[in-house]
């Protein structure tokens, strides 16, 4: 099947025994190295490929330990043909040139000059961080290079002068999948203590500090690092997506104090437009008839799904404010499959409409068909092939909040030299600038709302691209179970909507609102992405639960589980669930489902609708009058707490504590190392995509 042969063609690139060099002009043209390696390092099997060779299959079957010998060969000359091609690829000449230029001079010093920037990054925030490094450390006149951490040889890390590492943790201290391999080479019991004693270095990690091992990943880094002899430059930083404002809280404090050990040049007085990183040839199109077709436009890491159902799960009445849906995608036939507790991610996609607005307000035509070029420096994926309308509803995150480094860039191509003025305060963190980002930020104001404020500034989409960040997946907990539902994935998702401070305008949150107006058939763009959940080997094990609202999501899936496996026979352990929401009439979601649970003898449930009664009931109150249930399951029986990250998981453990106090006759004290002992052996668990 075709399928099967771009796999096998994938594994002969990846394997070293096919280079694949892709040869573009326009990079030439632009004064770039045109050859790029696909495949930078060997990281495939070389003897699955050649098993699936007939050729090769028949030594192997005729004269196995010939067939070994010959492999062993041929796997060392594909490494030292793949370390000779490196040559070809931008870095290495660059590389190659600087150290001639060394050797020829006696001076080594400039090679100290170039920073290393590497990251890890899962859904591309911690990536996105590092390309705006790499463009404020050039545009203070330094050399850097950036690359995700298994693009780079592990080999090459002993050679570098200065490491910068931005990196991400997800869920219950995962590594992201661009670093795993990484990491796993620099545990190797062979590398010495001296493996980085050249090397400077600093860690920035990206994390959520709901989670007990919030920024884990760059923890782990860091450390290693300095036991491999590194010199650290000064203490890790770290982004809490609680923050303010995010990860940029902490990313803005944390990167003074880098200029300052790395000798960072200042800021050029006068700025200048940098070159584009894209290069675009436009022609004349219909938006009605683009280039290629919407549902063949597919993000890396995404794959096409058929929405099934859009079902709404509450009331439409005016006096209830809430719009909670079902959706169910179906899996069957496709090479997408999901354990119970993972993630769907779900690519948004901007609504045709604000997008025609956002063209006619940038003086774009919607219809125009672009072969777009990315050039040195290009951060953003981009079809080859799209129309301008396509380039703004399914690439560009025109309707997400702007980051400092877009005012910045922004302000270049201010011609109104007040707008332009306002912009750059804005960056320079002066007073009236960091008020102006405040009152920006309270409004949520998005990368649209700011054209509209500063209509002198217009990039063109050379440097558009760029600039605006590609759309990024939102994640939801799949509220299904594998063994109750194989061939599909079901959602729960509360609508995301607001009211504009300053104007009251109504918008809906990007994901949700896109997934609200799609209808049966529609191909959407997801991946299955592994949750924070740990859930018991042993299936007599008890499992507690606790969440509110849509936070019941993943909760259903696990219960599912249980019920799926006592009806093929298999012995299960109670499942004790507490549920809060705001009425039972309209929020009681599944409730039906779940009192049919309740009869077949695996589920307990204990509700807390906070609005029905005047004194307000929380699901923290039931968790403590169920107090010495759960101490029983939890410390006699080897039980799991699960709980919902987003919804104060403060208040749970602060109720699980008082649990542990009452039942126990533990000092606080006690309590919380008993739950923090709980946390360490994957026991006491929260995740956060609800």
């Amino acid at each position: 099947p075709m399928a099967e042969s771009i796999q096998h063609c994938q594994l002969a690139v990846d394997s070293g025994y096919w280079p694949l060099f892709r040869y573009n002009p326009e990079l030439a043209s632009a004064g770039n190295n045109p050859f790029q390696l696909d495949s930078k390092k060997v990281k495939g099997d070389l003897y699955k490929l050649l098993s699936q060779e007939n050729r090769f299959a028949a030594v192997m079957r005729r004269d196995p330990k010939h067939a070994e010998e010959l492999d062993a060969k041929l796997k060392q000359a594909v490494m030292e043909k793949n370390k000779l091609l490196q040559v070809l690829g931008k870095e290495d000449l660059e590389g190659q040139f600087h150290k001639l230029v060394e050797g020829l001079s006696g001076d080594s010093a400039s090679a100290g000059e170039s920073i290393t920037i590497l990251y890890g990054s899962e859904t591309g925030n911690a990536e996105e961080q590092a390309k705006n490094l790499l463009q404020d450390v050039r545009a203070r006149g330094m050399k850097a290079t950036v690359s995700a951490l298994d693009d780079f040889d592990v080999e090459e890390l002993p050679s570098q002068k200065t490491i910068v590492l931005v990196i991400s943790t997800c869920g219950l201290g995962e590594f992201p999948q661009n670093s795993k391999r990484t990491w796993m080479a620099l545990q190797s019991q062979d590398m010495p203590m001296t493996y980085l004693s050249d090397v400077k270095f600093a860690v920035f990690g990206l994390g959520d500090s709901t989670y007990a091992q919030f920024c884990y990943a760059a923890a782990a880094f860091d450390v290693r690092f300095g036991e491999l002899g590194a010199t650290r430059l000064l203490p890790r930083g770290v982004g809490d997506d609680r923050d303010a404002d995010r990860y940029f809280t902490g990313w803005e404090a944390w990167l003074p104090e880098l200029w300052t050990v790395l000798g960072a040049p200042l800021m050029p007085e006068v700025r200048t437009i940098p070159e584009p990183c894209y290069k675009i040839d436009v022609s004349p199109g219909d938006a009605s008839k683009p280039p290629v077709a919407d549902e063949e436009i597919v993000p890396p890491g995404a794959a096409k799904l058929t929405l099934l159902t859009n079902k709404l799960l509450t009331p439409e009445s005016a006096d209830y404010d809430r719009d909670i849906r079902h959706y169910e995608f179906k899996i069957k036939g496709t090479n997408v499959s999901y354990k119970t507790g993972d993630s769907l991610a779900v690519w948004p996609r901007n609504p045709v409409d604000k997008v025609q607005e956002v063209c006619k307000l940038l003086g774009f035509d919607a219809g125009q068909q672009l072969r777009v070029i990315p050039l040195e420096g290009a951060r953003n994926w981009c079809p080859e092939e799209l129309s301008v309308q396509q380039l703004f509803t399914h690439v560009l995150d025109v309707f997400g909040k702007p980051n400092k480094k877009f005012f910045e860039t922004l302000s270049l191509f201010a011609s109104d030299e007040k707008e332009k003025a306002t912009l750059e305060s804005i960056v320079a963190n002066s007073e009236d600038g960091k008020q102006l980002y405040k009152e920006l930020s309270n409004d949520f104001v998005h990368h649209a709302d700011v054209f509209k404020r500063f209509p002198s500034a217009r990039p063109p989409l050379e440097q558009l691209i760029n600039m605006i960040p590609v759309l990024k997946p939102r994640s939801y907990s799949i509220a299904s179970s594998p063994l109750m539902h194989p061939d599909m994935i079901q959602l729960c998702v509360v609508q995301v909507d607001w009211n504009v401070p300053s104007t009251k305008e109504f918008r809906l949150g990007e994901a949700t609102g896109y997934l609200k107006k799609q209808a049966s058939g529609a191909q959407i763009m997801c991946a299955v992405r592994q949750s924070a959940i740990v859930l018991p080997k042993d299936t007599l094990n008890p499992v507690i639960m606790a969440g509110m609202g849509t936070g019941l999501a993943p909760w259903r899936a696990v219960t599912q589980d249980r019920i799926a496996q006592k009806r093929a026979g298999q012995a299960v352990g109670p499942c004790m669930l507490f549920f809060g929401a705001r009425y039972a009439k309209y929020e009681y979601l599944y409730r039906e489902e779940f009192e049919q649970y309740i009869n077949e003898g695996v589920l307990t449930m204990h509700t807390a609708f906070s609005r029905d009664q005047a004194r307000k009931t929380h699901v923290q109150h039931r968790i403590v009058e169920a107090g010495a249930t759960i101490a029983q399951m939890m410390l006699r029986e080897n039980g799991h707490f699960c709980g919902s990250a987003r919804q104060v998981p403060e208040d749970i453990y602060a109720a699980m504590k008082q649990v542990m106090m009452t039942s126990e006759g533990s000092s606080e004290l006690e309590a919380e190392t008993t739950l923090s002992n709980l946390k360490m052996e994957g026991r006491y668990t929260v995740e956060a995509w609800s």
